[in-house]
């Protein structure tokens, strides 16, 4: 069956991260570099001479040749008329959808650098400001991400794109109250699945999962009668997957992540999710087989120590080292590719005990900036591995402060306390989590069973 392809237009009120679909999507990228692109020229000069791919390949288990052929298109007018604002803003539309289809870091840079020039050629092109406002998200330049998009409603207070990038931004960076009001604007103004994804993600980190949950489903039947985009339909229901696992409903997960993959065949985050409930059921070789299949699409770093956990359950050591290597090499990136990975990379350095004093180092660089919950939970969990236990015990209490009904975070606490000394409380935040979703992580679910002798 013919994938579906998302259609270009002008983003003034309508800008798009992930997912193309009504505002910027409520995930930011956290992709990996594809593997294999097809050429695509730097568009920091103009005037290099495009020509169109003769046989564009498949990256991360995208076919992109209806994209790349646009995007060559677009290079080569800019080519012909290097003046035109509106051209730079297509091909930085263009770039954007390649980086969402591929998970190609690359090409969302490329994206902000054909905004900043259609800005630099016209200044009051929204629709370029408001590209580039998403990009920021999507590389996680939060707060410049804020200040663009501040700098849209100066001048259109219409623009509702704008005020979906400030509430997205605001939820990284933890600032819960900026974040619900504008979403609570956005409903106002334009309701949909969109904005209801982005308010039920706060639910959810805000202790009302349940609640999440109903809202995604109501989502993604939603999307489906307003005949919203395949990536669109596969975001809701691996969303509401990732919810109903994270709260122990294994079978209501794999029902939502097998309804993500029957939209996007190759949504490498469903595929991934089918192998924490392949884990679950007890299947492990299933759920490496799913992994090593997400993994090939789109290295993530966290897929990829997933995938060595796996691994390493199942005693294959040096395929487990494999995996942990890959890793080691992600780190070792440039600068773009660590900033977008910095949490992932220190969660599974402290995990691994690969480099717990850069662990911590990163952890407490990104918290500057961005003060969520996960990034205190990163924090105390770099800390605790690296033998700091009673500094992990704040920021780890804080990761929990909102309620939320993550095993993982229960975890961490639980083990915190327990080495800081406060066993009664570390004991019952490990059975929480335990309780809650007694499979939740390989490692992490057999480190808690075994401090609490079971």
């Amino acid at each position: 069956m013919p994938r579906r392809r998302l259609a270009l237009i002008p983003i003034g009120a309508l800008v798009i991260a992930l997912l193309s679909y009504g505002f910027a999507s409520s995930r930011t990228a956290d992709g990996s570099p594809g593997i294999g692109s097809a050429p695509v020229a730097a568009v920091q000069d103009p005037a290099a001479r495009v020509a169109l791919p003769e046989a564009a390949q498949p990256v991360g288990g995208v076919v992109t040749t209806d994209t790349d052929t646009r995007i060559a298109f677009w290079q080569a007018r800019i080519n012909a008329t290097p003046d035109s604002d509106t051209q730079y803003q297509y091909l930085g539309e263009l770039l954007a959808l390649k980086g969402r289809e591929t998970g190609d870091l690359a090409q969302y840079q490329l994206a902000r650098e054909a905004f900043q020039r259609a800005i630099e050629l016209y200044p009051g092109n929204v629709a370029a400001r408001s590209g580039l406002a998403v990009n920021l998200v999507t590389l996680h330049q939060w707060i410049d991400a804020i200040a663009e998009a501040k700098q849209i409603l100066q001048t259109d207070l219409r623009a509702l794109g704008a005020v979906a990038v400030i509430g997205d931004a605001s939820l990284e960076i933890g600032d819960l109250e900026t974040a619900r009001a504008a979403f609570e604007t956005l409903r106002q103004k334009a309701d949909g699945p969109s904005v209801e994804s982005r308010i039920a993600r706060l639910d959810y980190l805000t202790g009302h999962a349940a609640e999440a949950i109903q809202t995604l489903d109501t989502a993604a039947r939603t999307s489906v009668n307003l005949n919203g985009s395949i990536e669109e339909q596969a975001f809701y229901h691996y969303s509401a997957g990732e919810y109903r696992f994270n709260t122990g409903d294994v079978v209501g997960a794999e029902r939502e992540y097998e309804a993500s993959l029957a939209a996007l065949p190759n949504y490498y985050l469903a595929i991934a999710g089918r192998g924490r409930v392949a884990f679950a059921e007890g299947d492990l070789d299933g759920a490496i087989d799913f992994y090593r299949k997400a993994v090939a699409i789109i290295p993530k770093p966290e897929l990829v120590a997933y995938l060595g956990d796996l691994y390493a359950l199942r005693g294959d050591q040096s395929s487990a080292e494999r995996q942990y290597q890959t890793v080691d090499f992600i780190v070792r990136l440039d600068e773009v590719q660590a900033q977008v990975f910095n949490r992932e990379i220190a969660l599974f350095q402290a995990t691994h005990h690969r480099d717990t004093a850069h662990a911590v180092a990163i952890a407490r660089a990104e918290l500057e900036t961005r003060k969520d919950i996960y990034g205190y939970d990163a924090l105390a969990w770099a800390l605790y591995n690296d033998g700091q236990a009673t500094a992990a015990l704040g920021p780890a209490q804080q990761a929990l402060s909102l309620g939320t009904q993550d095993p993982k975070l229960m975890y961490h606490l639980g083990m915190i306390e327990l080495a800081a000394g406060h066993a009664a409380e570390g004991q019952g935040h490990l059975r929480a989590a335990l309780a809650l979703n007694p499979a939740f992580d390989p490692l992490g679910a057999a480190a808690a069973r075994k401090a609490l002798g079971l």
